[in-house]
């Protein structure tokens, strides 16, 4: 896989992911899964998180879609599927003994299983990039914020001796 090709990987195995478990045209999906989960564990009277593995395939999908590592495994298989089938598409077009077309089969199968690690491990650092932003960001807004609201309030006062006096009063001096 050459570099270009890596890149594009990597955008479309992280991408795929975010569109899978927050993308807005997928909620339709994650809540008909979520409900048929619902309704299994009230039928059966159990706790979806304490089947492991998920006993339905509407358990299993709601399992994948709602978890960036889980789905970026899939996404990294499902994107990494085109250039390992390219691989094996040349391992035939050569004559070559059995031994070394079964090696290579292994070798591009094993290819394809490291696009999947690779998908659950890019799509985890995104999710984390991501959350890290969003943290500094709402941290850098409600400092802001804090400070402008500390920032009227002294400056809200007419003069600098009543703000004196105030500081005395709740200070515990009353002159």
């Amino acid at each position: 896989m050459l570099g270009y090709e890596f890149g594009i990987f990597c955008m479309a195995a992280v991408g795929l992911t975010a569109i899978l478990v927050d993308g807005k045209i997928f909620q339709p999906l994650r809540e008909r899964l979520e409900k048929n989960v619902r309704d299994y564990e009230e039928r059966w009277n159990v706790n979806f998180k304490d089947l492991k593995p998920p006993r339905t395939w509407s358990g299993f999908f709601f399992s994948i879609i709602t978890c960036y590592q889980c789905c970026g495994f899939w996404s990294g298989l499902f994107c990494g599927a085109f250039p390992a089938t390219c691989n094996l598409i040349l391992v035939f077009e050569m004559p070559r003994p059995i031994p070394a077309i079964v090696f290579r089969c292994f070798c591009v199968l094993f290819f394809w299983l490291l696009c999947g690690f690779a998908g659950s491990f890019l799509s985890t650092v995104y999710l984390m990039f991501v959350e890290w932003i969003f943290a500094k960001t709402e941290l850098c807004r409600r400092t802001r914020q804090e400070y402008d609201a500390a920032n009227f309030h002294e400056h809200s006062h007419e003069s600098d001796e009543e703000t004196a006096k105030e500081k005395r009063y709740l200070a515990g001096n009353t002159e």
